[in-house]
């Protein structure tokens, strides 16, 4: 066991000052007195430096000394270490923008604290895939798991650890509420966090707040002023936290016209992000520095080369997460079914019951004269008569349902592929029908075009290249079999008609 401590050692002195080195053989020395004695003390200790390897950005590092952390614990049979360093592996990949990954680790975390039963971990777990469904555009099954989240949270006896957890989970609400456009949410959330700690992201969250939906820029100045004496006083602030208030600073430059100074703050974000590798941050920090170009009358080239920058991140993450979403898409397809059978049952039950009701009723009818039936054919033409103003009813609303796509679509709005799947919820069937090969980029792309929208304004919603719209048209052709001389949507709509 001492042997697979020492690999453990190893990872941990990789490029780290002398001091560091120091304390790993002071670990090293431990292990002789815990490790040795199959003792889990040392696992917890281990993993308590995961800490120290956030502060200084080194997600890959503790990513190797978690994983180790896992295989000791595994084999000493310590649930609990196996259980909270698989969770620190999937927080870490999430960081890295790796959602597959962390979804993986996040569900082998659930299955460990299954034997511990931590109220605080599965909290904690719960609010991690949240956090991924939120990056993915799964913004409701992200919400659904925050809920989840706090009411685990609410379960912690210890009041600090539960207060903890709260704030985590609120701050994490407050942007999936803001990215729903449900602003009166994300701000009750952001000033929940705020309530139970202030430290530089829930001063920052409100600050944003006042910003872009208050637009009270005094305000807005009192919560930064108090995130940046947390940023020089505290040293446990991350280099993700300066990141945060970064942005917010940018935002709050920018609506005060000082755009030097926006574009000073928003570019040493980015240069901390490019560090972090958190190409999410550095996508969005890029959009909000074009803003401030294009209103700063900025010259050509630069807002050019921003925009490049910004297209070139954005397509790449488009085509990844295309790829990693099928993973929790499964998951949520799975507990759909599983939600259903368990319905389905109770259904059944209920169904028979009303079929015997039914039966009894019909068979009382029959006995009964002649004018009772031809009341009884009148209440089903009563009936009958409803249901057509109910389903002219229904056409009403998926007239009104189409217009809020439209207004989805020219906001760019993630809520667009979800909200489009529920008016039309036979789309995605047909189309895997075709060619299950389809990237979702490439069915994002298809239903812009079965709403009517052309290629020039798909380019300008989504921040675009023509170019890159273009090709992602020729792909859907190629694998729809649709020759260069149909129309595209005619062919789309004709096709979701007739099958």
């Amino acid at each position: 066991m001492c042997i697979k401590l020492k690999k453990i050692i190893v990872i941990i002195n990789k490029s780290r000052p002398l001091i560091h080195r120091l304390l790993s053989v002071f670990i090293l020395f431990l292990s002789k007195i815990f490790f040795c004695q199959n003792s889990p003390a040392q696992i917890d200790s281990l993993y308590n430096t995961t800490y120290e390897y956030r502060k200084q950005g080194k997600y890959n590092e503790a990513i190797n000394l978690n994983l180790k952390l896992i295989e000791y614990s595994k084999s000493q049979k310590y649930a609990k270490g196996a259980a909270y360093s698989s969770y620190e592996v999937g927080n870490l990949y999430y960081n890295l923008g790796n959602y597959k990954q962390s979804l993986v680790y996040l569900d082998q975390s659930l299955s460990y604290n299954k034997e511990v039963k931590s109220p605080e971990l599965y909290s904690k777990i719960y609010a991690e895939i949240g956090k991924n469904y939120s990056m993915l555009s799964l913004l409701q099954n992200a919400i659904n798991n925050y809920n989840i989240a706090e009411q685990w949270s609410l379960k912690v006896s210890d009041k600090d650890k539960k207060e903890k957890t709260l704030f985590y989970i609120y701050s994490c609400k407050a942007v999936s509420y803001e990215a729903l456009g449900d602003l009166k949410a994300s701000i009750l959330a952001a000033e929940n966090a705020f309530k139970i700690k202030q430290n530089v992201i829930s001063a920052t969250r409100l600050a944003k707040n006042y910003i872009r939906f208050n637009n009270d820029l005094a305000k807005a100045k009192k919560f930064l002023d108090i995130a940046d004496s947390f940023i020089q006083s505290d040293s446990s602030v991350t280099p993700y936290d300066r990141i945060a208030f970064l942005y917010a600073e940018g935002l709050y430059y920018n609506k005060n016209k000082e755009y030097q100074k926006s574009e000073e703050s928003y570019l040493e974000a980015i240069s901390i992000a490019k560090k972090l590798n958190r190409p999410n941050e550095e996508k969005e920090l890029y959009k909000l520095l074009y803003q401030t170009y294009k209103e700063g009358n900025k010259d050509e080239k630069s807002l050019l080369d921003i925009l490049e920058k910004y297209t070139v991140i954005n397509d790449s993450m488009e085509n990844e997460n295309s790829r990693l979403i099928e993973e929790p898409i499964h998951t949520i397809v799975n507990e759909k079914q599983k939600e259903y059978r368990q319905n389905y049952k109770w259904l059944l039950y209920i169904g028979i019951v009303i079929l015997s009701v039914v039966s009894l009723v019909t068979y009382s009818l029959f006995k009964r004269s002649e004018n009772r039936k031809k009341k009884i054919i009148l209440e089903k033409e009563e009936i009958i008569l409803k249901k057509q103003d109910e389903a002219q009813e229904l056409k009403q609303k998926i007239n009104e349902s189409f217009s809020e796509l439209v207004q989805l679509a020219e906001k760019n709005s993630p809520q667009f592929w979800i909200r489009f799947q529920e008016v039309y919820p036979e789309y995605l069937s047909k189309m895997l029908t075709v060619n299950p090969k389809f990237t979702n980029a490439e069915l994002i792309l298809s239903a812009y075009i079965y709403i009517g929208i052309s290629s020039k304004d798909i380019a300008s919603y989504t921040f675009r290249s023509l170019k890159t719209i273009e090709n992602i048209r020729y792909s859907l052709r190629k694998k729809l079999g649709i020759s260069s001389d149909e129309n595209l949507n005619v062919w789309l709509r004709d096709y979701i008609k007739l099958h």
